[in-house]
């Protein structure tokens, strides 16, 4: 494009009015180079002719000045000399990715709906499967039930004697019954030699004189060996109980709560006890 001087004019207009090519960019929002340009008459620098005209036109009204003369000096515009300029190529091209972007994105997340609503069916399934029995198990076990009825039916009456589990559940609650605490009270009319244990564990042992009392509580059991049955005044539960035998004999006797037991003589040797 062959240059006509109207950058020239431009400029000392601009000049004359005291503005500068940053305050005229602002006002016109055309690019600082572009204007620049326009006053070096460098129009090649310009996108086109359509361009080169309408920055012209709006840089003459910034500055106050007929735009109609200086755009009489630029060649006019045709079909053969309108260029317009070519779409970004990047910019389509960025498109196109966000495109298949967004495509791909939107098949993933499908897919991964589908999958996801293809397992909570499967789990379902299943599910319901484990708590409904098949319909050919149930009929199974309907059918089964009359089959058991043989075995159910009574046994024959010379066979009832074996059967019968009476004997063993009468057995339990006769085992069952408590007994209680077992608390002896003893008191020595005369000196005895007396050997006494409580469940089992030694309790006492000695010569009890007279009128001395001893009580012994056991949980299950009291065994009295004496020398002197007829010197003791014996309580079992708070009941009195007959003398264990004459003075001077030895006894022994086992104390339940269900009452004296006597036992056969200790084996081992027991100490007389004097007769008052």
């Amino acid at each position: 494009m062959a240059s006509f001087d109207i950058g020239a004019k431009l400029r000392q207009e601009r000049l004359g009015q005291g503005l500068s090519i940053a305050s005229l960019s602002g006002e016109t929002r055309i690019p600082s180079r572009f204007l620049e340009a326009i006053e070096a008459d460098d129009f090649g620098r310009l996108p086109g002719l359509v361009f080169t005209r309408n920055f012209v036109r709006q840089y003459a009204l910034s500055l106050k000045l007929d735009p109609d003369p200086l755009l009489a000096e630029l060649p006019k515009q045709d079909a053969s000399t309108v260029q317009l300029p070519d779409p970004p190529a990047r910019r389509r091209s960025s498109f196109q990715s966000d495109r298949a972007t967004r495509s791909l994105i939107s098949s993933l997340v499908w897919t991964v709906v589908g999958v996801s609503a293809g397992y909570a069916a499967y789990l379902h399934f299943n599910h319901t499967l484990k708590q409904a029995p098949p319909e050919s198990s149930r009929v199974q076990i309907a059918s089964s039930a009359p089959q058991q009825a043989p075995i159910l039916a009574p046994p024959p009456i010379d066979a009832a004697p074996t059967q019968s589990p009476a004997p063993a559940a009468a057995k339990p609650a006769v085992q069952a019954a408590p007994q209680g605490p077992v608390e002896v009270s003893m008191t020595a009319r005369q000196p005895a030699w007396v050997e006494i244990t409580a469940d089992g564990k030694p309790a006492y042992t000695g010569t009890m004189q007279s009128n001395e009392t001893r009580e012994i509580t056991a949980a299950e059991q009291v065994k009295i060996l004496t020398g002197n049955a007829g010197g003791l005044s014996i309580s079992l539960n708070g009941k009195p109980l007959d003398p264990l035998g004459p003075p001077g004999q030895i006894r022994s006797v086992k104390l339940t709560a269900e009452g004296p037991q006597p036992l056969a003589n200790a084996p081992h040797y027991v100490p007389p006890d004097p007769l008052l």
